[in-house]
């Protein structure tokens, strides 16, 4: 099974039902996570088998909502208040879920063993395997709200280096889950201290690469291999480095190059959209307003 984020959503052993699906991430080209938001009605799901990590939270929940469910024998009773988690590792076998009560909106992501691979090339992951993360639920978890938060106004609202964005949010939800909800001990100084930054020459190289492909789909693996250092290292040793996390950076790249285009004045708003990796020209007019203040019609007519 393909681990690009479009293949891990309505397939499997893991599929929820089509009915209720709000937003999904198929089309999106993520690698190695995806996502779909959904509001879940009354009654009970089908039995599945987790074939991937999946993480659930309630974005907007019903504190009268009981999520009764029961996996490999485990019976778990979690009230879906705004922020409850739920976890589902790899390999699981739920074959009793029951919703006393609708929950509004939901996310689910789903996570393959690709950010669990990554991540346990790292001495701070040492022999990390993804079905090792328990199947339990809370109340509330600020990292997993925080990255999941993330990820749903991505899925929202997309942006020009969403792709960066979500990729790094898979890994550092791996992390976190490694970290917090494993039932492996990490051994005493597993926990890495502060990075290095990226020196000089990789930082350069970063740079260009990134200002010559402003045109395509960028990726964690593609600034990393640029690098020469894992993923979690260079997104970690690249901020250290910039102050700014990659997709920021990216985004604020993409910001300026469209900037450029509009002063030159030979491009249709829909076209320099595109350029910048936008999916519409309406999500280009919404974050140019946003970051610079005025449309970019506007910003056009001012600049000549």
């Amino acid at each position: 099974m393909s681990e690009a984020g479009d293949d891990l959503i309505g397939e499997g052993r893991w599929a929820l039902p089509s009915a209720n699906l709000l937003l999904c991430s198929n089309g999106r080209k993520w690698y190695g996570v995806a996502a779909e938001t959904r509001r879940h009605t009354t009654g009970e799901l089908p039995e599945m088998i987790s074939d991937r990590t999946v993480v659930g939270l309630a974005l907007r929940g019903n504190p009268d909502a009981v999520i009764h469910r029961r996996g490999n024998g485990l019976r778990q009773e979690t009230r879906a208040a705004t922020g409850t988690y739920w976890l589902c590792p790899e390999g699981v076998s739920e074959d009793s879920i029951r919703i006393t009560a609708a929950i509004p909106a939901m996310l689910h992501v789903y996570l393959p063993h690709q950010p669990f691979r990554v991540l346990s090339r790292e001495d701070a992951f040492p022999d990390l395997d993804a079905t090792t993360v328990l199947y339990a639920a809370g109340s509330h978890d600020t990292w997993i709200n925080e990255v999941g938060w993330t990820i749903a106004e991505e899925l929202e609202r997309e942006t020009a280096s969403g792709k960066l964005l979500v990729e790094s949010a898979a890994l550092a939800l791996a992390a976190s889950l490694a970290h917090r909800h494993s039932g492996n001990c990490l051994p005493p100084g597993a926990r890495s201290g502060l990075p290095h930054a990226l020196d000089v020459t990789r930082l350069s190289r970063v740079r260009d690469f990134i200002d010559a492909n402003m045109d395509r789909d960028i990726g964690v693996e593609d600034l990393a291999a640029v690098a020469c250092l894992s993923q979690y290292h260079f997104i970690r040793a690249f901020k250290v480095a910039t102050g700014l996390p990659p997709h920021r950076y990216l985004g604020l790249r993409r910001l300026e190059r469209s900037k450029a285009l509009l002063r030159l004045g030979h491009m249709s708003l829909a076209d320099i959209a595109l350029a910048c990796r936008f999916s519409s020209q309406a999500n280009f007019t919404r974050a140019f307003r946003r970051a610079v203040g005025v449309p970019p019609g506007e910003y056009r007519l001012r600049a000549r």
